[in-house]
């Protein structure tokens, strides 16, 4: 799932070869009411509360059906992020279709070819001007928009021994992180149109799913089919969580740490996705938002991260990120219902607002009462 730069437009795919376009019937009113007709559905125990919306046929409406490209399932979508104008989805027929709005309908503006088989993800630069796709070959693909529909294929990175299963841009530069079965991340960089491997984060003991920066882009969180959610800050030099594996592109110029575990026994199977938002307005500086988790065990968790201090060594010195500390505050079971979760999404305007997507074949839309924290 992907919303638009505004937050008022969803897009999400399914196995039915298609992608849709979802958003409330009164706009950002919908986002702005209290919603009294909703259901309270929080766990006794929970710090913060979420609504689930139990009217969707009279607050929300499809907008677009886009069924017309893929011959496989469609795996990924991604509104273009400056503007919204643009949008692309990854296939299990390997490509990746660039769609605009013409008129009353989507439109195939390009076809993006290349991966010898399933694109699992893909993902817009944070400009808008290059994207980056992925796939069961392995392989990284990253492509530049030339405007009006032209894409052109300028690296193409092979460093991975598995299949790759997301791609990441950092929110703020032109960094990107792969995550894969082979249990690894690789961090990528760009020199001189030369991209190449600056990283490889290692630590996760099976396939890692997947991962989301906080939104100024400090951390990094990835969780796997071990269970467990870990958070990453970029350190000093180079190497660090670096793996054995170099590989041919791998330059290391890039350190990130560990510095926190949430442990596998606090969700039962593979945690399939992640999200993350920021804190709220007024919140204080150590306040690094919330984590939101989709699992195998059919349970929506949201987490409450935050960050610790210490002081500089000389008096006055401004104080310095130590570790973070991430709390469950929220969980729903069965969230929908018997089926797995496999895609969180929280909005990126409207606060505490959250899309999560199931095997189902249900999209639900939570929102978290920050009120209640």
């Amino acid at each position: 799932a992907s919303w638009d730069c505004t937050g008022n437009r969803l897009a999400t795919c399914s196995g039915d070869k298609s992608a849709r376009i979802w958003a409330p019937v009164a706009s950002e009113q919908f986002f702005q009411a209290q919603h009294k007709e909703k259901t309270k559905t929080a766990q006794d125990g929970a710090d913060g509360s979420m609504d689930v919306d139990q009217t969707s046929a009279s607050t929300w409406q499809c907008l677009d059906v886009i069924d017309n490209a893929h011959k496989r399932t469609v795996r990924s979508v991604a509104f273009e992020p400056t503007s919204g104008k643009a949008l692309a989805t990854a296939s299990f027929d390997g490509t990746t279709a660039i769609w605009e709005k013409e008129g009353d309908a989507y439109e195939c503006v390009a076809t993006l070819e290349g991966h010898e088989n399933e694109a699992k993800c893909v993902a817009w630069s944070p400009s808008g001007q290059l994207l980056a796709t992925c796939g069961r070959d392995k392989s990284v693909w990253i492509w530049e928009s030339n405007g009006e529909g032209d894409f052109d294929c300028i690296s193409v990175l092979m460093e991975h021994t598995q299949d790759v299963k997301m791609v990441l841009w950092h929110p703020k530069n032109d960094i990107l992180v792969s995550f894969s079965y082979d249990d690894t991340m690789r961090v990528w960089k760009e020199d001189d149109d030369d991209w190449y491997s600056a990283a490889t984060l290692t630590g996760h003991r099976s396939t890692v799913w997947g991962g989301a920066f906080s939104p100024d882009g400090r951390y990094l969180a990835s969780v796997s089919d071990d269970r467990t959610i870990r958070v990453w800050t970029q350190s000093d030099g180079a190497e660090g969580a670096g793996g054995t594996d170099k590989g041919f592109y791998y330059r290391p110029d890039t350190s990130f740490r560990c510095i926190a575990v949430v442990p596998d026994t606090v969700h039962s199977r593979a945690i399939y996705s992640v999200s993350w938002t920021g804190a709220p307005a007024g919140a204080p500086a150590t306040d690094l938002g919330y984590l939101a988790t989709g699992c195998g065990d059919n349970s929506l968790r949201v987490f409450k991260v935050t960050a610790a201090t210490q002081e500089g060594a000389n008096q006055g010195a401004a104080q310095q990120p130590a570790e973070v500390s991430v709390e469950l505050v929220y969980e729903h079971k069965d969230a929908h219902g018997l089926s797995d979760i496999n895609c969180v999404r929280w909005n990126p305007v409207h606060s505490g607002w959250l899309a999560t997507c199931g095997d189902d074949s249900m999209v639900r839309i939570w929102n978290l009462d920050l009120s209640q924290d």
